[in-house]
């Protein structure tokens, strides 16, 4: 039997693990951490997403736990004011899920793990660490430390699922392209509830200096909470943005009665546009922040990359069948898999982001007159969501893929 290794049980892993042992491939599903991550930092499922998890069988409950959000807006900061709302609605008939979900990523790989288990028990690994591996022509050598001490496993194949600081990818040597923004995103997170100001459950509010994205995830609610992400000067910059005095100059911006008691969690990281210069070396694969990072404008790095975990796994599965193809399967998963975080992933979420932080009114009244100027045409404004959604990208993978058929 096929065995397959992945390192890291996060919302791309788990989806590769689930999707190979449901193909009846056996697999061993690493975590360094002794329970599942808990970082809820990404929290937006997208259509397409939510078909691949029906798929993998966890769609329905993961669905469950999430709150729908057929509509996101843009807002103007400086005069309050709505520029444009895009309604996913416009994707019926396109896909089954006509929204976007909002579900914490923790919730997303815990879902997906309980159904490994279900599966098989003892596929996942907790507190065991893959310390090295080394490959040849018969498959992947595995050297780990968990809770027994050290220890080491030979399997066919590993999938490197293990964050933006891979050390899959370091392992093989492999570059990661692209840049580091100089400011940092700074994460609030309130219980007041916006929807009395009359924002969505999606909204990114455009200014060039404290523009914002602002959004609602379940938490344990109801009622769930609302994070916010603004922009956070460079380390280097003498700013302590995690102050209250900072933070109480963004919050002011936005809702002038919230006070610092509103606030349940601070939080700011530094934010990266990469993609690794391969996605496949050998018998080793990468999948997921591995693979490529970008910022969280848009709601689109922990789709794409359990966009790459179904795609490679229909590929081992297939490859198992006709091993003869397996090299030429897994090229294409590299090629078709990078494409798409280049000129999908990157280039949406950089545009995203330049959107929100126009700078001269000349930049500004551009952004707003081709969000309003595209809401407003029906045939623009469904061909907004669809790119939006990922589903322009996938569906164009799927009519390459036919005609190389």
């Amino acid at each position: 039997m096929t065995h397959v290794a992945v390192t890291g049980a996060g919302p791309v892993g788990t989806s590769v693990a689930l999707a190979l042992v449901k193909a009846g491939i056996d697999v061993t599903l690493f975590e360094q951490a002794d329970s599942l991550p808990a970082d809820p930092r990404a929290a937006t499922l997208q259509p397409p997403t939510l078909e691949m998890l029906d798929g993998l069988g966890t769609g329905r409950e993961i669905i469950a736990k999430g709150l729908k959000a057929a509509v996101f807006q843009f807002r103007d900061r400086a005069t309050d004011s709505v520029i444009a709302e895009f309604d996913y609605g416009r994707l019926q008939g396109e896909t089954p899920h006509p929204f976007a979900l909002q579900c914490e990523q923790f919730k997303v790989a815990d879902t997906n793990a309980q159904a490994i288990e279900a599966l098989r028990p003892g596929t996942l690994r907790l507190a065991t660490e893959v310390t090295g591996f080394t490959q040849d022509a018969t498959g992947v050598n595995l050297q780990y430390r968990g809770p027994e001490g050290e220890g080491s496993l030979h399997a066919d194949y590993l999938v490197g699922c293990d964050g933006g600081r891979s050390a899959t990818r370091k392992g093989l040597g492999v570059a990661f392209e692209g840049f580091t923004y100089e400011e940092r995103f700074l994460v609030l997170t309130t219980p007041y509830d916006f929807f009395q100001r009359g924002f969505q459950v999606r909204n990114y509010v455009l200014d060039p200096s404290q523009w914002c994205a602002l959004f609602k995830v379940p938490h344990d609610g109801p009622p769930g909470l609302w994070r916010t992400v603004f922009p956070a000067p460079a380390s280097d910059r003498g700013i302590d943005a995690l102050s209250d005095k900072y933070v109480s100059e963004q919050l002011a911006g936005l809702e002038p009665t919230l006070g610092l008691a509103d606030i349940s969690h601070r939080n700011i990281y530094a934010v990266n546009q990469r993609v690794a210069a391969a996605f496949r070396k050998g018998r080793v694969f990468l999948a997921g922040d591995a693979a490529h990072v970008n910022n969280p404008l848009g709601g689109l790095g922990m789709n794409s990359g359990i966009h790459d975990a179904v795609n490679l796994a229909a590929k081992l599965v297939q490859s198992t069948a006709e091993p003869h193809q397996a090299d030429a399967l897994f090229d294409a998963y590299d090629a078709e898999r990078r494409q798409i975080a280049k000129d999908y992933v990157q280039a949406q979420t950089i545009q995203n982001k330049k959107r929100l932080e126009a700078k001269t009114p000349e930049q500004r009244a551009a952004a707003k007159a081709e969000l309003q100027g595209t809401c407003d045409d029906p045939a623009r404004h469904k061909a907004w969501v669809m790119n939006a959604s990922l589903l322009t990208g996938l569906r164009k993978l799927e009519e390459t893929q036919r005609k190389a058929s």
